[in-house]
């Protein structure tokens, strides 16, 4: 229990990691809307393959119906709160200050997604460590684009690149603490083990439909379906090898 925690908190650290690095990427690259909507569509795809295909099923195996039932009605409750962050009232007379609110409420929603995410990691780890690393995988993949999402309205208001980078890193940083409350209090026993999964899964599948997936497609469909594809070939050829 002790290793494979100190395992889930240090991967999850690295995972979290990615999204200062996306953060990064869109200070160092002129990036267009079809490369961010490829990365958006690529990690839609890998997102979905490791909910449905390392989630959901040992969820199943493990938990009955009522314990299903609650982690997944816990799942729609927080996504509902979250939603409820007034990401429209950001209105202003003077653009920059604009793109700041657009900023601070988007870093919010990052970090609170972010948990979850990371207590998905410490569950499984929890479960079996290849399901860790296979989600850790996952999970870095989707935080890049992520971090290029979350710095569009920092690099528009005209911030510092320093700041961008405390913002991306401040938000990855929910993943490791997620993954420690994970792991300490969703796997003392198989019924509370199920209904983590079915919350991470469900959480997850929310974010893909109601955030992922919108902007991509706004972008490009062309290349937010080639990103959801290339996405869901990586994941097979991950679970092939792994």
């Amino acid at each position: 229990m002790v290793t494979e925690a100190k395992e889930a908190i240090v991967y999850s650290a690295l995972t979290g990691s990615f999204t200062f690095l996306g953060a990064i990427l869109l200070l160092c690259f002129s990036l267009t809307k079809r490369i961010i909507a490829f990365s958006l569509g690529l990690s839609a795809g890998v997102m979905l393959i490791v909910s449905y295909f390392a989630l959901l099923p040992p969820a199943f195996v493990y938990g009955g119906a009522f314990h299903l039932s609650v982690g997944m009605g816990a799942a729609v409750l927080f996504m509902l709160l979250l939603r409820q962050i007034p990401f429209s009232k950001v209105g202003s007379k003077e653009e920059s200050s604009r793109f700041d609110r657009l900023a601070f409420f988007l870093a919010i929603a990052v970090a609170l997604h972010n948990a979850p995410e990371g207590a998905a990691m410490g569950i499984g780890y929890r479960m079996d460590p290849d399901m860790g690393h296979i989600l850790a995988i996952a999970m870095a993949i989707h935080n890049i684009p992520e971090g290029i999402g979350l710095a569009a309205p920092l690099i528009a208001a005209r911030r510092h690149p320093l700041v961008i980078g405390i913002v991306g890193l401040l938000c990855g940083a929910a993943l490791p603490a997620g993954a420690w409350l994970g792991i300490r209090y969703l796997t003392g026993s198989p019924d509370i083990l199920s209904a983590g999964l079915v919350f991470a899964a469900s959480t997850m599948i929310w974010v893909v439909v109601c955030e992922i997936c919108p902007r991509a497609f706004g972008l490009d469909k062309i290349m937010a379906c080639i990103g959801t594809g290339t996405g869901i070939l990586l994941m097979y050829i991950i679970h092939l090898f792994h």
